[in-house]
């Protein structure tokens, strides 16, 4: 059983006052975001034992065991089990893990519990940034179901997941996303698995097929017409895509309205 510390959508007046407030990677961006929602969110002690999921080469995990002194684990393939080489780009992630001893990366990813080489009810934290968005949809329960192996009692999961804004392919995807959340307790498996990532509350009930969830009084807004419209929801910068366009060579050229879901659970003791 969970309890809900937070479920929310990334906003700019947050944004904004991490960034005046210099926490610790505090950006213009999602995943600015995304780490400075994860340093403000909690108090992080040393020798807690952190794990960064899909951390590929963030200097979080870095500033998390350098700085803080925490135990930090980070569990990325990166790339290397499809052979996919977007995610390598060119660098070397056996190396790059033998230049920062101070973090364990575990070349491997989450998903099958009997075969993982992490060890279990031992984290104190388990988090990503911009990564469960990258996980297969028809492996995304079972990823949920992972980290809950992962996590000892009265340790927290926190995720930053990219949704793109329904309005993504204009009017029709919007309506297609309004219809959606109404039909989703009816639909069949397979749809609801093909379009968990399609709305905030589409995704949260995946989360909640994968993990039983006492939310209390803290339920979430996360309407579809609040997700469009709010001027304050915030999205990726014209820049980021550019710069994504131009370092892994996209075909192509256009620029997706991409949000970040926040969760943050609690497993009871």
């Amino acid at each position: 059983m969970y309890t809900v510390k937070e479920i929310s959508i990334a906003d700019t007046r947050r944004m904004f006052g991490y960034v005046l407030e210099d926490v610790y990677g505090a950006k213009l961006n999602i995943k600015g975001f995304d780490y400075a929602w994860l340093m403000s969110s909690r108090d992080w002690k040393a020798a807690e034992r952190v794990l960064d999921v899909g951390a590929g080469y963030s200097h979080l995990p870095l500033h998390l065991a350098n700085d803080i002194g925490c135990e930090v684990w980070c569990a990325d393939d990166f790339g290397l089990m499809s052979g996919d080489e977007f995610w390598t780009r060119g660098d070397d992630p056996t190396a790059f893990a033998k230049q920062h001893p101070e973090v364990n990366y575990v070349l491997e990813r989450l998903g099958d519990a009997t075969q993982s080489s992490l060890p279990h009810r031992y984290f104190d934290v388990v988090y990503s940034a911009s990564a469960l968005e990258h996980v297969p949809l028809q492996n995304m329960i079972e990823v949920w179901q992972h980290m809950d192996v992962l996590l000892k009692p009265g340790g927290e999961l926190m995720h930053a997941v990219d949704i793109r804004l329904p309005t993504w392919h204009g009017l029709r995807s919007v309506l297609k996303a309004l219809a959606l959340d109404l039909m989703y307790p009816v639909l069949p498996p397979a749809l609801r698995t093909k379009y968990s990532l399609h709305t905030p509350t589409a995704y949260m009930r995946t989360v909640a097929e994968a993990l039983e969830l006492d939310r209390g009084d803290r339920r979430p807004n996360l309407n579809v017409v609040g997700f469009v419209l709010d001027p304050e929801v915030v999205i990726e910068p014209f820049e980021a895509t550019y710069n994504r366009i131009t370092r892994d060579g996209l075909a192509e050229m256009s620029h997706l309205r991409v949000g970040s879901l926040l969760i943050h659970l609690r497993k009871h003791a």
